[in-house]
């Protein structure tokens, strides 16, 4: 996970924001917007009983009107390149993509216990968004952010005063026309996978290394390929796995989730950017 940052769009940043454009055109200028809505957007109903499990990734393509779409495509654009810079272009899709789906759960499983209503239909990438918020608060806790462009402020206590209120506002369902379920929906995911997330695909890897099954595929492929001359992982080969490094990618993971990317020393960011090289 190297530390890097150019100018710029990024390669998901830029697809997203062209892809939510142009669907945004198509469902407001082309076609009505309520047939979209009822097929694409997040209808707990639907989903409970005609099984439209799609609508978990679709509705984050669909948005309301002008001032919807332009505050989530800033969002994204403002917080979202700096982290796929850092993280790649696959692990920030995979992250927000994450968020996103967690949102919409969310939503399903406040409408089954009452808190919001199960025929109205969520749309818009808020979810993912507030996802994004989330991921930047705690790589970058003490960077100002100016609040209506005016009110300078941390970035972790701007994300935990939005975070606060949207919880506030989704448990007395004072406005059901925003979706606040979402949005913590979001946060609340966007955190496990901080948290959690990259640490359990490691462990999981390291897993599939000590598997009897994947060490017999790897001796076979390896005399296959090479006709036994070369070295394989069981002898000390490049891919082999190292528990020494698994511990201290947690600790570091740990510590990042406390005090944010830039407490990490250079060499703490190169045993992450080596961690990250054996996952891929």
């Amino acid at each position: 996970m190297p530390f890097v940052y150019s100018y710029g769009l990024p390669k998901a940043i830029k697809s997203l924001l062209i892809t939510n454009a142009v669907i945004f055109v198509i469902t407001n200028l082309f076609i009505p917007s309520g047939l979209w809505s009822a097929l694409f957007g997040l209808t707990p109903l639907y989903i409970l009983k005609k099984f439209w499990i799609w609508q978990f990734f679709t509705y984050m393509f669909l948005h309301g009107d002008f001032w919807h779409i332009g505050f989530n495509m800033f969002a994204l654009w403002m917080f979202g390149s700096e982290l796929e810079y850092n993280w790649g272009t696959r692990d920030f899709l995979k992250y927000y993509f994450t968020c996103g789906i967690g949102g919409g759960l969310l939503v399903l499983i406040t409408s089954l216990i009452g808190f919001s209503n199960p025929y109205a239909t969520t749309i818009g990438a808020s979810g993912a968004i507030f996802g994004l918020l989330l991921a930047y608060g705690m790589m970058w806790p003490d960077r100002l952010i100016l609040v209506f462009g005016i009110l300078p402020m941390k970035a972790l206590q701007f994300v935990i005063l939005f975070g606060a209120i949207d919880l506030v506002m989704g448990l007395s369902r004072s406005n059901t026309k925003i979706a606040y379920f979402a949005h913590v929906g979001g946060f609340v995911t966007g955190f496990i996978y901080l948290k959690y997330g990259w640490r359990v695909m490691i462990n999981l890897e390291s897993i599939w290394k000590h598997n009897a099954v994947s060490r017999w595929w790897r001796r076979r492929k390896f005399t296959v390929i090479d006709g036994g001359r070369g070295k394989s992982d069981e002898d000390g080969g490049d891919d082999q796995s190292h528990p020494d490094l698994d511990e201290e990618v947690n600790r570091i993971l740990d510590k990042i989730a406390r005090h944010g990317m830039d407490s990490l020393s250079d060499n703490e960011r190169r045993i992450l950017d080596r961690a990250s090289q054996r996952k891929r």
